[in-house]
Formats: structure tokens, C-alpha cells, sequence
């Protein structure tokens, strides 16, 4: 990833029980800027899921460990060291590469 750009400028936190449980299920699309942040969090599921998501695995500094694109109804890898794991729109995993630093500028 270039050093400087902005891969999400909407990213909702799910810090309830309601937002982590419900997640993006039901939604038909992520736009280009917005996404899903899960603390606390090494692993997802794609259950009643109607598209694919780029799926980011973050250590507490939120650098990448790992980044996979997950289909509907599957279940994503328990990636060891994981703190935060970021849902975007399947067109980002192209720029974004273990070991890149994110810069989250707000967390909630």
C-alpha cells in the first residue's frame, strides 16, 4: 500500500454485542471508503453474507497480518496475533500487503 493512502474513510466500530453479532449481514453492498473494525476479534464468518469482503487481520498497532477476500458463507482463518480484524470492499485486498501500517486516525 502507498504510504499516505486512504483505504477507508468510513469504517464503522462494532464495539456492542448487537454490532458484532449483526455485522454487515443483510447489506447488499460496501461502497469504496467504508467498511466494518472488530476489536477483540481473530477470526469471522461469512454466514448470510450476499457478496465477497476483503477481510484484514491487524495486531494492536494495526499492522497487517494477514488479508484474504472471504465468499458468502464461509469462515475465515483464526489468524494467531490478531486484535482487530477489518472488513472492506473485496476491490481493496489488491492494496494491501502483510506487514503494511495503518493508520487509523479514529477509534471509538
Amino acid at each position: 500500500m502507498r504510504s499516505g493512502e486512504v483505504i477507508g474513510s468510513h469504517v464503522i466500530v462494532a464495539r456492542s454485542f448487537w454490532q458484532r453479532f449483526k455485522g454487515l449481514m443483510g447489506t447488499t453492498s460496501l461502497a469504496i471508503g467504508h467498511g466494518m473494525l472488530f476489536p477483540h476479534t481473530n477470526s469471522v464468518h461469512m454466514f448470510f453474507m450476499r457478496y465477497p469482503l476483503c477481510v484484514v487481520y491487524l495486531n494492536k498497532d494495526f499492522v497487517v497480518l494477514r488479508c484474504v477476500v472471504l465468499r458468502p458463507w464461509t469462515i475465515g482463518p483464526v489468524v494467531r496475533g490478531t486484535y482487530w480484524v477489518l472488513e472492506l470492499p473485496e476491490s481493496v485486498a489488491q492494496q494491501i500487503s502483510v506487514n503494511d501500517s495503518l493508520d487509523v486516525m479514529k477509534v471509538h
